[in-house]
């Protein structure tokens, strides 16, 4: 454990109010029973509330839902006759809806005044993200210079000269080497001009930096040989902002067009990024990069409104006196920034609202994000801006269908509680993550026993660090399924994903990314165990769930539609699953394009769906664009290559026996799909 003061600091954001609440290194002396200073209490200049233990262990202080607030619903006979009063007049009249206005005008006013001075950060996950990149390129020079070592190494002849003129060789070979030598004296000359002077900057850095860490990681930083030690904080820094605008963020791009990641909402998305040491703030960045993705796009877009509306509601919630005004208030905040204004020419307090909402998105997207919004505006998903609302203030409102078309679908009865909102690190076990990391390139290698033998020990790791019911755990089980999914040993794989599933819905919850994925690998499992209508089930639910966070617009709905249409096949509906996998081909064209690997996967499976109907000339059309996006994108050596060879060969010999029949007397079976409503090869 390299860190373990910032282990023990929770951020908590409640009712407007944020306590950052750190476990003090301070002990107590025994002879006056006073505490000792800590650093901490140094740090800044808030004032600190030192709590006593609790006698028990404080179980009850470590839960932060005992901080939950429920909203009153019954308010005293003078409030109730002053709201019915307020419900009769004009909706902008009523006290809470011109507090948010306050709240917004007042907020849009400092945006405009108040000057661009976002500093930038780095994180420190973007070190270790820029260590592997120095690694990687380390490792390419050092394959270079042994290349061109070998072909040195070969002499090259000299071809009709004959044996005479040989000596001449070895004259030419002398006279090279001194002269090389003169010249390494030269510059060894005008360099001890220049060593005093880089002596002592190479020593202010080395100061430097040895005073900011502790003197193993300054050897593990020196022993990378990538020559940071010697840098001052100053070319640091700049190196680290030239690193994160150059490759971590077009990289970030790459993966996500490769769908080697693959994000299905804001929490996703923030995962991703922090992970790799990328600020929030370059969302606007991320944009713009990725601009043949309209799925990140989105993802990224919504993201940036549901952290500007944060800070809207946040606001009108720290400016609330009155706890039994807190509800209506809320409500009337959320009606402003989600509802949608009324047509009539007679009320123009919609039209202001509506324009003042607009003008203050704008404005904190520049300031914040860089980033200027045009006409995305209007084609917001709501539902989804208010989820990650609730998710990111701490709301619990009512489960029902709100009409967002209306300008009012909230009612200060919708807010039920107020939850505390906790920001703390994930801990988590190196030798377990290593453990999985080496199982998951076992898996890649066809080792599977390996694989195995690693998921078990990774397994048994996470649950002795974080306990049997952590993510980390859930996706240590998910894993080892998987693994045991290749072997063979489908029973243990469903039982292992079952439990991953169990504990994402409890420590997640039902909507979030991991319990979908969850849900998915289980469905494909009770597949391969034949319990198709079980499988179906929870392959529905993912299916739903996806719909709800992202949007049927996603490369993760279109691999779970084929997935749909895997089952559907197993059950005989060939032409159900074939509305399937046309919906998850049309899917990936259009977010990934036409010549993607999972386009190519999306012919393929139409292509098998089709055989199943013996349409065997469509299945040879729809095989062979598989095979040339394929051979474009991964060449011919490549497995799946060669996999979708043997297939178009399989499709051709079954089509020329399919037009070969009826030269023999056999009657030809009907292929004929386009009278059966089956899509027709584009």
């Amino acid at each position: 454990m390299q860190d373990s003061s910032t282990l023990g600091v929770v951020i908590v954001k409640h009712c407007g109010y944020t306590a950052t609440v750190k476990v003090s290194g301070r002990t107590k002396n025994s002879s006056d029973g006073k505490q000792t200073s800590d650093i901490s209490d140094h740090l800044d200049e808030i004032p600190n509330i030192d709590v006593d233990d609790h006698p028990d262990g404080g179980s009850n202080a470590l839960n932060p839902h005992s901080l939950r607030i429920p909203l009153p619903k019954i308010i005293n006979p003078e409030i109730a006759a002053s709201n019915q009063h307020l419900a009769s007049k004009p909706h902008v009249d009523n006290y809470a809806r011109k507090l948010a206005c306050t709240v917004l005008e007042t907020s849009l006013r400092k945006l405009e005044n108040t000057p661009n001075k976002n500093p930038r950060r780095i994180r420190w996950e973007l070190g270790s993200s820029w260590l592997q990149h120095f690694q990687k390129k380390d490792a390419s020079v050092s394959e270079d210079s042994e290349k061109n070592a070998k072909k040195s190494e070969k002499d090259s002849s000299v071809k009709g000269l004959g044996k005479h003129f040989e000596q001449l060789r070895k004259i030419n070979k002398k006279e090279s080497t001194i002269e090389d030598a003169k010249i390494v004296k030269e510059e060894s000359d005008s360099n001890c001009l220049l060593t005093n002077g880089t002596e002592k900057s190479e020593n202010v850095a080395f100061t430097e930096i040895r005073n900011l860490i502790t003197e193993d990681a300054f050897c593990r930083l020196k022993s990378l040989e990538a020559g940071l030690h010697q840098k001052s904080l100053e070319e640091l820094t700049k190196m680290a902002h030239k690193f994160y605008d150059d490759t971590a963020l077009p990289k970030l791009v790459a993966d996500f067009a490769s769908l080697e990641l693959s994000p299905v909402d804001g929490r996703t998305m923030t995962d991703f990024m922090h992970t790799r040491g990328l600020n929030m703030c370059s969302l606007g960045r991320v944009v713009e990069l990725a601009e043949k993705l309209p799925h990140i796009q989105s993802i990224c877009i919504h993201e940036m409104v549901i952290r500007a509306f944060k800070h809207v509601i946040r606001a009108v919630i720290a400016a609330v006196d009155d706890m039994q005004n807190m509800s209506a208030v809320i409500a009337e905040t959320l009606n402003i920034l989600l509802g949608s204004p009324r047509l009539e020419n007679d009320l123009d307090t919609d039209a202001n609202e509506h324009n003042l909402r607009l003008k203050w998105v704008e404005s904190f997207l520049s300031e914040r994000y860089c980033w200027t919004l045009k006409d995305e505006f209007a084609h917001l998903r709501k539902p989804i801006i208010l989820r990650g609302l609730c998710s990111k203030v701490g709301l619990e409102l009512v489960a029902r269908d709100y009409d967002m078309n209306s300008p009012n679908p909230f009612d200060k009865s919708d807010i039920v509680n107020i939850v505390p909102i906790c920001k703390h690190v994930v801990y988590s076990s190196i030798d377990s993550r290593n453990l999985l990391e080496s199982s998951k390139m076992a898996l890649d290698k066809g080792k599977l026993d390996d694989a195995v033998n690693y998921g078990a020990k990774a397994l048994s790791k996470v649950i002795a660090v974080c306990g049997p019911y952590h993510r980390l755990t859930a996706n240590a089980y998910s894993l080892l399924a998987v693994v045991l999914y290749h072997t063979g040993d489908f029973n243990q794989a469903t039982i292992y994903q079952q439990k991953a599933l169990d504990i994402n819905e409890r420590e997640l919850g039902l909507d979030h990314p991991e319990t979908m994925k969850s849900y998915g690998d289980l469905s494909v499992f009770y597949y391969r165990l034949q319990h198709i209508e079980m499988a179906l089930k929870y392959v529905n639910r993912a299916l739903y769930l996806l719909q709800f966070s992202c949007g049927l617009s996603h490369p993760n709905s279109a691999a779970t539609y084929i997935n749909v249409a895997m089952m559907e096949e197993g059950m005989g509906n060939v032409h159900v699953a074939l509305r399937y996998l046309h919906e998850a081909l049309k899917c990936n064209k259009r977010l990934l394009g036409a010549d993607h690997i999972q386009t190519a996967a999306s012919y393929h499976a139409i292509a098998i769906a089709l055989s199943m109907m013996d349409a065997y000339s469509l299945s040879v059309q729809h095989e062979q664009t598989t095979l040339q996006i394929l051979q474009e994108k991964l060449g011919d050596d490549d497995l799946r290559t060669q996999d979708a060879a043997a297939w178009l060969e399989y499709f051709d010999s079954k089509a020329l026996e399919q037009q070969e029949a009826p030269r023999r007397g056999i009657p030809k079976p009907d292929s004929s799909i386009a009278s059966k409503g089956h899509l027709r090869y584009e």
